[in-house]
């Protein structure tokens, strides 16, 4: 792939604690700590009141969006066409799916549909090999590919007055690309690179392995991205009799989503598809696993700090069109604060420091996954009993009225978060219809009564989260005499790794543009550029708002003066300690009422060092800001609370250490800032953490988290709402001190300097930096512009500089680089990594 989107796991994995959208605060999403929360107990006469709000507004949310539905043409080649029309951006992004993924590969070809999807951006009989890359630059748009177990993807996102440029490349990438040996040789090891990069993902790695050992008779078992003794001996032909066996217009389908008219697209489409020949013989193969009462166990040992175990269910694939039941059984066993499975394990027997749950969302057969972090590998087997038990209680009992209502709320606010991005929504759009045929199965799967919902996720518990087919994985440190094991074998794959790809080379310079050299650049649409409106309460606060009712959702996002380099140089992560503290429980709701506070109706709140994020129903606003103006106002730092959040931080800090990509930046922020406020990790160091009292705590809270000098931007539905009413009444209470700024000592002097961190992994990570420019320099919107020559930009351009490097050597398979990076108040640095 380009940027792999998805090449072992199509986004669904990396989306999970958070609430589909709700703020991270690590590299690794899932494990975004969703708080803890049991039910607290109603009145039936307000459980009875909730149930029928409830339901009223299910009908007038689910209605808001499905008055837009997707319209579907198919050509007279058998190339279907859907298209759904959003006007409220100038943009449109385009996706063809082609229902071919790693299952459809024969022995001798593992790996070869993800390298196709590299080299169809290689090039073809008419485009050049930096054609695509080029053209997408030139226009303003942005380009990426996805491979899947199950299908095949390209998109491209363009402003309105471009979107028709993409029509011939897709069209001309259909059926004419050109596979070239030299450009294979140097995209080959990019895929190498790759395959490390994947190889040190240990959680991936784990995953990947139970996949395999699950699936003994299907084609699920293979990874996507192959086998590199597979790989070594691919050849161009090799890849064109694959792709002109499948890349054939009955097999593919147009996705177009945003600012578009539907008659257009399809005359359009008809205009540069119509005229490929179908191929009438083409055949999709059945594959079939034979199913077990057996249970699976993989260990893997690694060079961590953190050990992870994972449990595994195998669940009914997409086409069975259970998507939603699974998304409302995960919210009800594990994810969230409320989850019952994070409450058990994490709050109430205090065995795990994060505990998440998801499924692999795969066409034939799912995964549902049930992840934590233990604090001790010895307790792993009350954890597996404690998720034994709560999965009976359900199959036995059924669902609690308020966990399936925040269940179905918050598989709703997936659903508006979907609708506020135009490629998300094509993705979803074309993702569902190759496995269910059903272009419109994301707007309407959520039509079921509570009733029939409840019925079905106590059916799923009980017909496949049986403890005989659980299957269990673990990522557990490498015993100190593995140690030189590992290094040996690490050696032997390097080399072989060079010895194979020396055979590989690449001798031709890169086909410069030429195609892309013919595209004139348009003047753009007319739009309208959101300009906040600005209200300053009583308190100080600072609010940006703006009406935006593309969904019924609003989204909150409060950044406090105070960021995070205000910890004192002597206790770095006490800031980011409290910020996870205000979401522990306050004076009126302890630690569970509050999750539950929120949870029940579908918010999100995540805090970290220097802000606080928040989403909620439009319904909800005033509810919302008034839990806001608790959490700000009244946290309550309850002792169990913060032992609690200290093993969570202590946990995030050697997930920080074993991650080389994400470490890499403080060693240099460590050598270009010493003793610079901008040197101070965040997270902090584990004696800092342990050494920190509930005094500590309530002292940096009342001298940093005030209104003064903080903003609170709103943006979403507000019809409706008397906005400054509101606010004055809600979190125009809240009250605080002046925030001093901060007295900002000389940098050091930038002289040159090598540091090197050993570390047991496949791939190295090499980072290159020097000191830039502040945010207020006269220059820094220049460099700003250019970077996205250099190093890709805001695009995220494959046109750059920096890619030109891959695109010729193969020596690394990302590169990034900015000559801003960091730049505030201070300077910023020169980063290339």
């Amino acid at each position: 792939m380009k940027k792999c989107i998805g090449a072992l796991i199509v986004l669904a994995l990396f989306q999970i604690a958070c609430g589909r959208g709700e703020s991270m605060k690590v590299a690794n999403v899932w494990r975004q700590r969703s708080r803890r929360g049991s039910h607290k107990g109603k009145s039936e006469q307000k459980k009875a009141y909730l149930k029928k709000k409830t339901i009223a507004d299910d009908k007038k949310h689910i209605m808001a969006i499905r008055g837009n539905m997707v319209h579907k043409k198919v050509l007279s080649n058998g190339m279907t066409v859907l298209v759904r029309s959003v006007h409220n951006i100038p943009k449109v992004s385009l996706q063809v799916w082609y229902k071919v993924g790693s299952k459809d590969e024969k022995t001798g070809e593992k790996g070869i549909a993800h390298l196709i999807e590299h080299m169809i951006f290689k090039g073809t009989d008419t485009l050049s090999e930096s054609d695509i890359n080029a053209l997408t630059h030139k226009l303003s748009g942005s380009t990426n590919a996805f491979t899947s177990y199950d299908y095949t993807g390209y998109l491209f996102n363009f402003p309105t007055h471009h979107w028709q440029e993409a029509l011939p490349v897709l069209a001309d990438t259909m059926q004419n690309v050109a596979f070239k040996d030299d450009h294979l040789n140097s995209e080959m090891k990019a895929v190498i690179q790759e395959l490390k990069m994947y190889n040190d993902n240990y959680e991936m790695t784990l995953f990947e392995n139970l996949i395999t050992s699950i699936f003994p008779d299907h084609p699920y078992h293979y990874p996507i991205i192959g086998y590199k003794q597979d790989l070594w001996n691919v050849h161009g032909q090799d890849l064109k009799k694959f792709y002109k066996k499948h890349y054939t217009p009955n097999n593919a389908t147009l996705v177009v989503v945003g600012d578009v008219q539907p008659d257009e697209v399809f005359k359009l489409a008809e205009q540069h598809f119509g005229s490929i020949p179908a191929n009438p013989d083409y055949q999709k193969e059945e594959f079939y696993h034979n199913k077990d009462i057996s249970a699976k166990t993989v260990s893997i040992y690694r060079d961590v700090k953190q050990p992870f175990a994972v449990q595994t269910f195998v669940v009914p694939g997409i086409k069975n069109r259970k998507e939603h039941i699974l998304e409302i059984a995960s919210w009800v066993l594990g994810s969230g604060k409320s989850s019952r499975l994070y409450k058990k394990i994490v709050n109430e027997l205090k065995l795990a420091t994060s505990l998440a749950t998801s499924y692999w969302d795969l066409f034939d057969h799912g995964l549902f996954f049930v992840m934590y972090e233990p604090k001790n590998v010895d307790d792993i087997p009350k954890i597996e009993a404690a998720i034994k038990e709560e999965i009976q209680d359900i199959v036995q009992n059924g669902l609690k009225e308020e966990e399936l209502t925040r269940a179905i709320k918050k598989t709703q606010m997936h659903l508006y978060s979907v609708m506020e991005d135009t490629e998300k929504q094509a993705y979803e759009i074309g993702k569902y219809y190759l496995a269910t045929g059903d272009e419109n199965y994301i707007f309407t799967y959520l039509a079921d009564s509570p009733e029939v919902l409840s019925q079905e996720v106590q059916q799923l518990l009980a017909s496949y989260f049986r403890p005989s087919v659980a299957h269990k994985g673990f990522v557990l440190a490498l015993p100190e005499q593995e140690k030189a094991e590992w290094k040996k074998l690490q050696e032997e794959s390097d080399e072989q790794d060079k010895r194979i790809l020396s055979a590989r080379k690449r001798d031709t310079a890169i086909e410069p543009a030429s195609y892309a050299n013919t595209i004139s650049v348009k003047d753009p649409t007319h739009f309208s550029y959101p300009k906040a409106q600005t209200i300053t309460l009583k308190n100080g606060l600072k609010i940006l708002y703006h009406q935006n009712e593309s969904t019924p959702k609003i989204n909150l996002a409060l950044r406090f003066k105070a960021r995070p380099f205000y910890d004192p140089i002597d206790k770095q992560g006490l800031y980011s300690f409290v910020a996870d503290m205000l979401s522990e429980g306050t004076e009126k709701y302890s630690a569970t009422e509050l999750a539950d506070a929120i949870e029940s109706r579908g918010m999100a709140l995540g805090s970290y060092a220097g802000g606080i994020s928040m989403n909620m129903l439009s319904d909800d606003l005033e509810y919302g800001l008034k839990l806001l103006e608790e959490v700000v106002s009244r946290p309550r730092f309850d002792k169990d609370e913060i032992e609690k959040v200290r093993e969570q931080v202590l946990a995030e800090i050697k997930n920080f250490w074993d991650s080389p990509k994400t470490f890499a930046n403080q060693l240099i922020r460590d050598r270009l800032y010493e003793g610079h406020p901008y040197s101070k990790n965040s997270l902090g160091k584990k004696e800092v953490i342990e050494a920190l009292g509930r005094d500590d705590l309530i002292d940096f809270y009342k001298k940093y988290i005030s209104p003064q000098g903080a903003t609170l931007a709103i943006v979403g539905d507000l019809k409706g709402h008397n906005l400054q009413d509101i606010l004055e009444r809600t979190i125009g209470a809240w009250q605080g001190p002046k925030i001093e700024d901060i007295d900002f000592p000389p940098l050091p002097d930038d002289v040159a300097d090598e540091k090197n961190h050993p570390i047991n992994r496949d791939q190295v990570v090499l980072a290159y930096a020097g000191r830039s420019i502040g945010r207020n320099h006269p220059d820094y919107d220049k460099l700003f512009l250019f970077d996205q020559i250099f190093g890709s930009g805001t695009l995220g351009s494959m046109n750059s500089r920096l890619f030109a490097l891959r695109e010729q050597t193969g020596l690394f398979y990302t590169i990034n680089g900015s000559l801003t990076a960091y730049a505030n108040e201070q300077p910023g640095m020169v980063l290339v990594k």
